[in-house]
C-alpha cells in the first residue's frame, strides 16, 4: 500500500487584469503607436522589394514570381497585423476608468493539502492598476 501524502505543490494559472486608468490607456496608446510604426518600416520594406523585383523581372521573367508571391503574403500578415493593432489603439480609447480587463496569464506555486477546495485554490487573480498589485483575488471573486 502506497503512503497517503497530506499536501503537495503545484503549478497553477493566474489571470493577470489592468485595471483601467489614464495613465494605463496612455502607456497602451504608445506602446500600440510604436509597434505600428514597426510594422510601416516593414510595409515600407517590403514595398521596396517588390519594385525591385519588378525590375529584375523586366530583364529576367524567369524565377521571379515565387518570389514576388512569397513577399506580397508576408505584406498581407503585415496589413492583417496593422489593422488588428488600429482596433486595438481605437478599442484602448473607448476604455472607462476603473474597468478591469485581462491583460495575460501567468503561473504560480500553490501548495495544497486534503480538504482544500479546489475551485478556490485554482482560481486566483492579479489585478495591477498603474503597474502596482492592487488587488489578489482567490476562488473566482470579481
Amino acid at each position: 500500500m502506497l503512503p497517503i501524502i497530506q499536501s503537495i505543490t503545484i503549478t497553477r494559472p493566474v489571470i493577470v487584469k489592468v485595471r483601467v486608468t489614464e495613465g494605463y490607456r496612455g502607456a497602451a496608446a504608445v506602446e500600440l503607436r510604436e509597434a505600428l510604426a514597426r510594422l510601416d518600416i516593414q510595409i515600407s520594406r517590403l514595398d521596396f522589394q517588390q519594385k525591385r523585383i519588378t525590375e529584375l523581372e523586366k530583364k529576367n521573367p524567369r524565377g521571379i514570381s515565387g518570389d514576388m508571391q512569397k513577399i506580397e503574403a508576408e505584406r498581407q500578415k503585415v496589413l492583417e497585423s496593422r489593422r488588428l493593432l488600429t482596433d486595438r489603439l481605437k478599442e484602448i480609447s473607448r476604455l472607462e476608468d476603473g474597468q478591469e480587463i485581462v491583460h495575460g496569464r501567468v503561473e504560480s506555486l500553490v501548495d495544497i493539502k486534503t480538504g482544500d477546495r479546489w475551485d478556490a485554490v485554482m482560481s486566483v487573480e492579479l489585478v495591477v492598476e498603474d503597474n502596482q498589485v492592487v488587488e489578489i483575488r482567490r476562488g473566482g471573486s470579481s
